[in-house]
């Protein structure tokens, strides 16, 4: 008798649980009271009574307001925002030293943080001893950091200093020690709040090329800072916070523009407006075809809006392909779709790596315009020569007016790619950009 056959398939195998991630923000707020009782810090020091705290309680101050993200193994996570918004509030929650009103946090790994310059460090001992007792306080022993020194002490470079008390260190010695005793101690998690812009130049570049070592070996970087370029050049995703509150989280690209956007609107219109609308010249629009825009990306609130644009060759044709130091002509047609004050207009050019290459408009040359009624429209033409490193560019253009407190404006991403080559006679630029330059060959006396 043959065994029976079985009509039901073998169960599956259960997949392996994946690992949870080094940094996880549930909600997290910080509320700061105004006037507090004697009975308020009992409570606060039993662990009773922060969670009722309102972010609306008009006697306490929200710094961080129901904050949520994860960043998983290997990323870098970029912070922005302006002076105040809460950034370093935050980190110092998720670095363990700031303890939260709401919400929660977990950072997994061990844990390596650059908050305050020089925070952990005894001025009165040398620089060998404070790098043994900052190994210490992350677990590490004696022998092992005694493995570590000499590279530490190759990494920060400040020679015999380095057997001098921390007292007698500028800033930028003592984060050279702080940041070169923090990435040799094998960092699940690294957090850093504006430590790598007080170095020079060279040791900010050597300080990137390991950050990318670190992250390629799959450690995570948390990193808060003023500096638009690192985040497009170091971070995948980063998060724009304002006021406590997360206003963006997402690509680190996209956020940096919206963020840097805003900060345009609110503070770029600053110089008196020159030019009357009633007064402008009338010419026509450029006979070529224009750009589509209706699949662009839009950042802003299209209180004035680039309704058309067009990318030309210097004989006014157009078209996307230019030799290196031929001229372009950017062209923008602005509608106010309300009555707009003190209006600008302008282009920025990108590399692969979102740089911002070259930047120009209205507000950069002091000439706004004074005010555009209503449905009315404004053409800008901005002429620029391309001396650049052959390759792919794209290019944003923008408007936007502002009037004491209000602030309207209209960005479009990505309108176009400009491809730049060189011809077979042309000198090869080696760089960014081609700079005007003399060379001068002379015999010694």
């Amino acid at each position: 008798m043959s065994p029976a056959v079985s009509l039901t398939s073998p169960p599956s195998p259960v997949p392996a649980p994946s690992a949870p991630p080094p940094i996880e923000a549930i909600g997290l707020g910080k509320i700061y009271r105004r006037n507090v009782s004697l009975r308020h810090w009992l409570a606060r020091g039993l662990g009773l009574g922060e969670e009722n705290v309102s972010y609306d309680d008009p006697d306490s101050v929200a710094a961080v307001r129901d904050v949520s993200f994860v960043v998983p193994k290997g990323e870098a996570f970029g912070i922005i925002g302006r002076n105040g918004a809460g950034k370093s509030t935050l980190l110092q929650i998720l670095a363990g030293t700031l303890r939260a009103t709401k919400g929660e946090c977990h950072v997994r790994g061990r844990v390596t943080a650059l908050l305050e310059l020089g925070s952990g460090f005894n001025p009165e001992f040398t620089g060998r001893e404070n790098v043994y007792l900052a190994g210490s306080i992350l677990g590490i022993t004696h022998t092992e950091m005694d493995g570590k020194f000499a590279e530490i002490a190759r990494f920060a470079d400040i020679g015999t200093f380095i057997e001098q008390p921390v007292k007698t260190y500028s800033t930028g010695m003592l984060m050279r020690v702080a940041f070169a005793v923090a990435i040799s101690v094998e960092p699940d998690v690294l957090i850093i709040d504006e430590a790598l812009s007080v170095g020079d130049i060279l040791f900010q570049q050597k300080c990137s090329r390991r950050l990318k070592e670190l992250l390629d070996r799959g450690v995570t970087l948390l990193v808060v800072t003023h500096d638009t370029s690192f985040v497009l050049n170091m971070c995948q995703r980063a998060l724009w916070l304002d006021q406590g509150r997360v206003r963006f989280l997402g690509e680190a690209g996209a956020c940096v523009r919206e963020y840097v956007s805003a900060m345009a609107a609110i503070a770029g219109n600053a110089p008196a407006p020159t030019d009357d609308f009633g007064a402008l010249s009338v010419v026509p629009l450029p006979a070529a075809r224009d750009l589509a825009l209706e699949d662009k990306e839009r950042l802003g609130c299209g209180g004035v809006r680039v309704e058309r644009a067009w990318l030309l060759h210097a004989d006014g044709s157009a078209g996307s392909a230019f030799r290196v130091g031929d001229w372009a002509v950017a062209v923008i047609m602005l509608r106010a779709t309300r009555d707009a004050r003190a209006v600008s207009a302008g282009c920025e050019l990108r590399n692969r790596h979102g740089q911002v290459i070259f930047a120009t408009g209205l507000r950069v040359a002091q000439r706004l315009i004074a005010e555009i009624p209503t449905g009315q429209v404004c053409v800008v033409a901005i002429r620029f020569r391309l001396e650049l490193q052959p390759g792919q560019y794209s290019i944003d253009l923008g408007c936007g007016a502002a009037a004491e407190s209000e602030n309207i404006w209209d960005r479009v991403l990505n309108v176009a790619v400009l491809e730049i080559s060189n011809a077979p006679d042309q000198e090869v630029v080696h760089g960014l950009v081609r700079l005007p330059y003399e060379i001068g060959v002379s015999r010694a006396p």
